[in-house]
């Protein structure tokens, strides 16, 4: 007697059980272990894989569905952030094999044909840790709620964490516990300036090097967390910086851009500027908020600012048009001359302010009517600037506008 075994989606049947059923009766019950993978592919993915990928992507979701019948995550629905990750990380690069050098120099990461597939699933599993490894920094903060008295607005400008990064010489220590120290240090000193100028609003800039990442041998070597957990839990701590500056204005936006040390190649010369792992963070902080949304049954009015298509962020506070971006790519004189002119005729921005990372110290030049200012780093004295005799004190910057001067006043946030 021949058995037929319908694999066409069902009326009552939802994507996720479809979906299921058909991986599952691949690879676990067997009612479809007559069906080639390939044949089976374009009822799973919706197009045509060969066998050997196909067969490698089943197990793949299998993998995630298995996690999400154990763990069964409540803040947040499983098809959901599936689907949200899914077409972000499609949108960073589709195809693009990921990265070989914490293959080779742990034996734990990404192997040099896997797909952004084994990304994702490593992105579960660094996810699943981060109640562990990142903890909730500001446990025992100041819980008291700030009541905003004006029409100002401030600016927190985060750069060059270098989050995984160790190092320990004469002039600075620094590993993840420091760095969360560090950033708690940091807020605190944000909300007394922010309560003291009565801010309605906030805007967080992040100028990118959120993880020290794996570029290159050195940088790997003074690395204590895989480049998937550094960037999780990066994110998740900078999340958690936006919800405790929230205890003091009514309104916050996030403004992400990248660095270079989350680049995908090792080689500068091959690679693709906004080729980044970094532009996974903006996707994680959508989330983060939908879940923390969910979890207080209320509305918070904190939003993530939509991707520009370049490294450039587009800030307006009180009506005064900034810009930012890593800094990589650019000195603080030569953007004075370049950065506004291109961006008045290109995006009609009168850009006031530039601000800029990357550099590790403070610095800031002024010419016509632009302002470009350096901002410090977290991280503080790496190995190769100790050896260099680079020294600059760990630093954030908070800046205070109003509708009339645009920045009206410009703090350097020192922490230990």
């Amino acid at each position: 007697m021949v058995v037929i075994i319908n694999i066409e989606q069902s009326s009552n049947e939802s994507k996720l059980d479809y979906h299921k059923r058909l991986v599952y009766g691949k690879l676990v019950d067997k009612t479809l272990s007559d069906l080639d993978y390939s044949e089976l592919s374009d009822y799973v993915y919706g197009q045509h894989y060969s066998s050997d990928v196909a067969r490698r992507m089943m197990y793949g979701s299998k993998r995630t569905l298995d996690i999400l019948a154990d763990e069964k995550v409540g803040k947040i629905h499983e098809d959901s952030l599936i689907s949200e990750l899914d077409n972000k990380l499609a949108e960073l690069q589709k195809q693009t094999q990921i990265t070989r050098d914490q293959a080779r120099e742990y034996r734990k990461m990404m192997n040099s044909d896997g797909r952004w597939e084994h990304l994702r699933d490593e992105l579960f599993e660094s996810a699943k840790k981060l109640g562990q490894s990142v903890g909730n920094i500001f446990a025992d903060s100041d819980s008291i709620m700030f009541s905003p008295g004006g029409d100002n607005e401030a600016i927190l400008v985060l750069s060059d964490w270098h989050y995984g990064m160790i190092t320990d010489n004469a002039f600075n220590k620094y590993n993840t516990e420091i760095c969360k120290s560090r950033i708690e240090q940091i807020v605190a000193a944000a909300k007394k300036r922010i309560q003291l100028h009565g801010c309605n609003k906030i805007h967080v800039v992040f100028l990118g090097d959120a993880i020290h990442g794996a570029i290159k041998v050195g940088v790997r070597v003074a690395s204590e967390e895989l480049v998937v957990d550094q960037l999780l839990q990066a994110s998740e701590i900078l999340a958690q910086v936006v919800f405790e500056l929230y205890k003091c204005v009514p309104s916050i936006e996030v403004h992400c851009t990248y660095g270079n040390h989350a680049r995908v190649t090792e080689n500068k010369a091959d690679n693709v500027h906004r080729d980044n792992w970094e532009r996974i963070i903006p996707c994680w902080l959508e989330q983060r908020i939908k879940a923390e949304c969910w979890m207080l049954q209320e509305d918070l009015n904190i939003s993530v600012a939509p991707d520009t298509g370049t490294e450039f962020l587009f800030i307006n506070s009180c009506n005064h048009d900034i810009i930012a971006c890593h800094g990589d790519l650019d000195s603080p004189k030569a953007a004075t001359k370049i950065l506004p002119r291109l961006l008045r005729d290109k995006y009609n921005l009168d850009v006031e302010y530039i601000l800029l990372g990357d550099k590790h110290h403070r610095e800031s030049f002024s010419e016509f009517d632009a302002t470009a200012v350096i901002c410090g780093s977290l991280c503080g004295t790496d190995d190769y600037a100790n050896t260099h005799r680079l020294y600059s004190q760990p630093s954030q910057l908070l800046l205070i506008t109003n509708y009339e001067d645009g920045v009206d006043a410009e703090y350097t946030l020192k922490c230990k």
